[in-house]
């Protein structure tokens, strides 16, 4: 009240000037207490502080959950392992650090996707130059196609004959197909009763490749056959065993022939399983390409010969790469599911054949397909490559994500795209560098969890 009877412009004192509020002249007070204007200020002040901390609590969530998601796709780009247990590939890795003394042996199987010995030539170079060995691994007289580290000629009355496929002879009632699901005969007539198959160092593969030591060969034979060997002008003579069963013949090379020459004499054929040029230690690695197989083929040949097969070859790891053949006829994920638990007994038949084997299944890469005028993945992909993943860890196997590591969907069309191209444009297939680029990944990720097996070893 003191404001009420002091002038509007103050008063001044001993040397100070004094101030006072009018009440009764300040309109603005009037509409706005001064009371009411600072709890105004305070509310508006403290709703822009708690708009701060919950935006600034949304973007921390939102880095959070990034995060996370980058660290769970992180690790699914890496090789998965049931039950998270990296483990399970430790006594193969055991054998790996004794390669330069003792054979390991890799057979990867697969669909056309590895053909013309891609992506395996590529491991292959990388595991030898790692840990030894020479070599290309197995390989059929009459190949489905041309590989780089295998150079042959051959006479022109073989045939081959092959368990899967489009090219699957029913006459074949046997069903005796081998661990390469194929083998080779060659025609009598009046005019000749052999068949022969030059062998050369191939001059296109890796260092590693281009040698070795021993050459294998594979066969049946129910009828007197000779075998001829002719190398460096020297000629060798051996008879084949009578046998129903799938027999082994080893030639040993002190150093590797530039050429021989293997002549089979004998008015019935013996089959050939397959041949062989490996070292006599270190790591093999064996192609098998099958044109338009989903994996599930294991299960309709007859057991008992690739049985007898896997036996003389003793793979220390098996990496099974499939399921692009059956994705185009996926209709409903009901159907992936069942293929999974086909592909499963797959893997336990392989399992019983070969107890001290250890198993990769690697998933397919991005396929497209026409929606309309537009190329987009195929919609079941994701769930063919989970179904895959179940039968891989249901069976204790382990499993890489190809699809994921190329980029997940519509990827296909990207690497097609890039230049030089890395698939090709049926949206399906790598060109010969996007098979190096996706067997890098691969190898890179095997050789991660190798120097975690090491370090894991020093600190025990």
């Amino acid at each position: 009240m003191i404001g009420s009877f002091y002038p509007k412009d103050g008063i001044s004192l001993f040397g100070h000037h004094f101030h006072f509020f009018s009440i009764m002249d300040e309109e603005k007070l009037e509409k706005e207490p001064v009371s009411e204007a600072i709890v105004k200020i305070n509310l508006d002040s403290l709703a822009l502080v708690e708009k701060s901390k919950k935006d600034s609590l949304n973007l921390a969530l939102e880095s959070i959950k990034q995060q996370l998601l980058d660290s769970i796709l992180a690790s699914q780009k890496k090789i998965q392992y049931p039950n998270n247990d990296n483990s399970i590939l430790y006594p193969f890795f055991k054998k790996l650090e004794n390669a330069k003394t003792k054979k390991v042996r890799i057979m990867h199987y697969g669909d056309s996707q590895i053909e013309a010995d891609r992506i395996t030539s590529r491991l292959r170079e990388k595991l030898q130059k790692t840990f030894g060995g020479s070599g290309a691994g197995a390989f059929s007289v009459v190949p489905a196609t041309r590989k780089l580290a295998v150079k042959t000629e051959y006479s022109s009355n073989w045939e081959r004959k092959t368990g899967f496929g489009s090219s699957l002879d029913t006459s074949i009632k046997h069903k005796n197909y081998g661990a390469l699901f194929s083998f080779s005969k060659y025609f009598s007539d009046s005019t000749t009763n052999s068949g022969e198959i030059t062998v050369f160092k191939p001059k296109n593969a890796s260092k590693s490749a281009r040698e070795f030591q021993q050459l294998n060969i594979y066969y049946t034979n129910i009828d007197s056959t000779l075998l001829k060997i002719n190398m460096a002008s020297s000629v060798y003579e051996q008879s084949l065993k009578i046998s129903e069963n799938i027999e082994k013949i080893s030639l040993d090379f002190d150093h590797t022939p530039n050429k021989l020459t293997l002549e089979f004499i004998g008015s019935s054929s013996p089959l050939i399983y397959g041949l062989s040029t490996e070292g006599k230690k270190g790591v093999v690695v064996d192609n098998i390409p099958m044109r338009g197989a989903s994996g599930t083929e294991f299960s309709k040949v007859n057991y008992v010969g690739i049985n007898q097969m896997h036996q003389h070859l003793k793979p220390s790891l098996i990496i099974l790469e499939f399921g692009g053949n059956t994705i185009p006829y996926m209709k409903s994920k009901e159907r992936c599911e069942r293929y999974g638990n086909w592909f499963k007994k797959q893997i336990q038949k392989l399992q019983k054949i070969n107890p001290e084997a250890l198993f990769i299944v690697i998933g397919p890469g991005d396929m497209s397909t026409k929606q309309k005028t537009d190329l987009i993945t195929y919609p079941l992909l994701p769930d063919v490559r989970d179904a895959l993943r179940n039968a891989a860890f249901e069976t204790n196997s382990c499993f890489w994500d190809m699809y994921l590591n190329m980029g997940g969907e519509n990827s296909i069309q990207e690497w097609a795209n890039e230049s030089p191209a890395l698939a090709a444009k049926d949206y399906i297939h790598f060109t010969r560098l996007g098979a190096r680029k996706i067997a890098d990944m691969f190898i890179n990720d095997l050789m991660n969890d190798y120097s975690k097996y090491k370090k894991a070893k020093s600190d025990e």
